[in-house]
């Protein structure tokens, strides 16, 4: 299983995983990996990740989905905890949920995107300009937190998910216990509401509390923390860079953001393909219950195995042209990818997090049409992810 040399965290690897991939794909599909304190098994075969995804029983999420070994909470649990923490969380994340948040979506991306325009300069980083304050201030509204608190819940977020590198604890401890503070102050306002026969505000934190309040086991602090921690983490980094991945394929090929400019239908296509070219998580963890078997390689019980979205989104033996980034794509079967997960774990944000990318890229090729890249995208340090920390341009 280790035949191929394969480091996720750092060198060519990190830099270009979708090349990584494809070397395990033909040589190695089933790949152990051992080194800097981690010890783990990556799936690269679409067959075996979907596999994995839809055998819950035997692919479990009780161990965390992070390469570290850790008890399971909230939404990363199995069922029926899963689908205890899932049901309190659904409606706020349903395609109609996503559809009726879309005109707040709309005039935020379009308050940021003037913002950007309007001075006498030319130029600046997308990231900072768009691709990171939209999701930040849109989970921050539906969670109830205040706008100006955005720069501080970005940082915790950020943190939480350096964490699982494992290469500075004292950060991500310092965030973790940062936001449990201000978490865990929010919603005790809220009981105190709630218990005094008031209104709560209409928000996550309160549906959470409310559904606690009336459930025969209340979720205790430790379970409501890493759940609300759960969807600040997941609304946040993984939709910035979808847009950022998103914009770098279609600018780095001007054909291809010409082709957008020109007919703005194709942008549903674009958002897809980038989510299947380029997913902003590469792949989670799960543990392995029992023997089991995949592409001919034998796996023991307790592995922590890394199913890998990204490389079974390039599987040739499942997508034509798995390497090309294009938009002739049928848009339906370019929804089988596997960026947002399948089955039981499917990514709850999912809608919500393609409605913003739509918006961004509808409001950028009306706006400026001009837009360029103004010099290399740098890659954010986390290796579970995909995306960029910085995106200049220029128009």
């Amino acid at each position: 299983m280790s035949q191929v040399d394969y480091n996720p965290f750092s060198g060519p690897d990190f830099e270009d995983p979708a090349a990584a991939h494809k070397r395990l794909r033909d040589a190695c599909p089933v790949h152990r990996f051992t080194g800097g304190g981690f010890e783990f098994i990556s799936l690269t075969k679409h067959d075996d990740v979907l596999g994995a995804l839809k055998n819950i029983e035997t692919f479990s999420s009780l161990w965390g989905q992070g390469p570290h070994r850790k008890p399971a909470i909230a939404l990363f649990n199995d069922p029926p905890e899963h689908t205890r923490f899932r049901r309190l969380i659904n409606t706020s994340f349903t395609p109609r949920a996503a559809m009726a948040l879309e005109p707040m979506i709309v005039a935020l991306v379009d308050e940021l995107v003037e913002d950007m325009v309007a001075g006498p300069a030319r130029d600046a980083d997308l990231h900072d300009a768009l691709a990171m304050p939209l999701p930040v201030i849109v989970i921050a509204r539906m969670l109830g937190v205040p706008e100006e608190m955005r720069d501080t819940f970005k940082e915790w977020s950020d943190s939480q998910l350096q964490g699982m590198n494992g290469t500075d604890p004292a950060r991500e401890k310092r965030a973790r216990e940062a936001l449990a503070e201000y978490m865990l102050a929010e919603a005790e306002k809220r009981r105190v509401i709630a218990r005094a026969g008031g209104e709560m505000p209409r928000d996550i934190i309160s549906d959470i509390v409310a559904a606690s309040l009336d459930d025969e086991r209340p979720i205790t602090d430790a379970e409501m923390l890493s759940l609300l921690t759960q969807i600040l983490v997941g609304g946040n980094e993984t939709t910035t860079s979808l847009i950022t991945n998103l914009l770098w394929r279609l600018l780095g090929d001007r054909s291809l953001w010409e082709q957008i400019v020109a007919d703005p239908s194709l942008v549903d296509v674009a958002v897809e393909e980038s989510l299947r070219f380029d997913p902003p998580v590469l792949g989670l963890y799960r543990t392995t219950t029992c023997p089991v078997t995949m592409s001919g390689t034998d796996i023991a019980p307790e592995e922590k195995v890394h199913v890998l979205y990204a490389s079974a989104n390039r599987d040739p033996d499942v997508w034509e042209h798995p390497d090309e980034f294009r938009l002739d794509r049928d848009l339906n079967r370019l929804r089988q990818h596997l960026s947002f997960g399948f089955g039981t774990h499917v990514c709850p944000g999912a809608a919500l997090a393609r409605t913003e990318a739509r918006a961004a890229l509808h409001k950028l090729i009306s706006t400026v049409p001009s837009l360029r890249l103004a010099g290399d995208p740098e890659r954010i340090e986390t290796f579970l992810l995909w995306g960029k920390r910085t995106f200049p341009v220029t128009w």
